[in-house]
């Protein structure tokens, strides 16, 4: 486990580092004095994303932000659709200049990259799992020197298949790999978290990952066409996998995507997008912690509008994370799970 430790001393230092430059160098405060404006993009409604703005709004307002008072905040709906996300913050332009722009999940940041291009409008991302390939920014872990910084909502790649091969290691002879069924749409999310889980696969010999994409299509009119692709790719590619691994994507937030899979196969799930998924008898579960982030995120807009530079974030996972196990599916499939990563899990241990 001692990359997962790794990462996690990492995220405490990052953390640290982040706290000593952005907060302790500001002046102190009881609450938010001037009036701001302050825009939110929501990319689409799905849970994540509205637990996200439920946290970060929460966030604002126990920092002593209130709306009419010291605060004018406006949420764009995008409802995965990126062309309307522009349109829509170019109308809000129009008003007047925010303060800040924070955005929430990759198709609202993308947008909201675009449209403020040639402006210093501080703009905070956060529930974005692949930012430098969805050409947000040019490095993970390091300050963008820009006017865009945020957060990487994922856990990277090889600690997570480390996590995974601990528990289905165990099923598969030691003569092969393990092979992972990844259906995906073509969202940027999945497609960049796809490419970094082939990655790792080169490194090693006892994983492989059988990808099968489907159309993304505009949430919420397009789900019925994602999950019926979804439900061709279950029968394509399921004699060529031993478990499933749910992708980081408007598909894999949907609440009808784990019950497609273990409905219409045999193959259990390994890894669950959500924790929604471990409930519902996925194996695994592990993302960063989504109350956490929210508030994490409000509080760095905060730091950006007392002053603090957004170039100078480096761009980082959350420093908390949520992991969830199924022992019923681990029983089922004779597993035996480390008492550390039951630890791990803490109340999230379902039956």
């Amino acid at each position: 486990m001692g990359i997962f430790k790794k990462w996690r001393n990492t995220l405490k230092l990052h953390a640290i580092l982040i706290f000593i430059v952005f907060f302790l160098s500001l002046p102190s405060a009881a609450g938010a004095a001037e009036f701001k404006r302050i825009v939110v993009m929501v990319t689409m409604p799905v849970p994540a994303c509205e637990a996200h703005l439920k946290y970060f709004v929460t966030q604002l307002d126990d920092m002593g932000y209130k709306e009419g008072n010291n605060m004018a905040l406006t949420i764009i709906r995008a409802n995965g659709n990126r062309q309307f996300a522009e349109d829509e913050l170019r109308k809000v332009l129009k008003t007047g200049t925010p303060d800040a722009v924070a955005t929430i999940a990759t198709l609202a940041s993308q947008a909201a990259v675009t449209v403020l291009k040639d402006t210093n409008v501080p703009i905070f991302f956060f529930q974005v799992a692949d930012p430098v390939g969805a050409g947000l920014i040019k490095k993970n872990g390091e300050p963008t020197g820009t006017h865009v910084s945020g957060r990487i909502f994922t856990v990277p790649s090889g600690v997570r298949i480390d996590l995974a091969m601990r528990l289905v290691g165990q099923t598969i002879p030691k003569n092969r790999p393990v092979r992972f069924g990844y259906i995906h749409s073509t969202y940027p999310s999945s497609m960049g978290d796809i490419r970094g889980l082939k990655d790792i696969e080169k490194e090693r010999n006892d994983i492989h990952f059988e990808s099968y994409s489907v159309t993304y299509e505009t949430v919420p009119m397009g789900i019925p066409a994602m999950l019926t692709a979804a439900t061709s790719g279950v029968k394509a590619i399921s004699d060529k996998v031993d478990f499933w691994w749910e992708p980081q994507d408007p598909l894999g937030e949907l609440d009808a995507f784990t019950p497609l899979l273990l409905n219409h196969s045999t193959i259990p799930v390994a890894m669950g997008q959500k924790m929604e998924s471990v409930k519902l008898g996925a194996l695994l579960h592990i993302t960063p912690d989504m109350e956490a982030s929210g508030r994490e995120a409000a509080k760095m807009v905060d730091a950006i509008l007392k002053g603090a530079d957004p170039g100078k974030i480096p761009v980082t996972p959350p420093a908390k994370f949520q992991l969830g196990i199924n022992l019923a599916t681990a029983l089922k499939l004779n597993i035996v799970v480390p008492p550390d990563i039951l630890d791990l899990a803490g109340t999230h241990v379902y039956r």
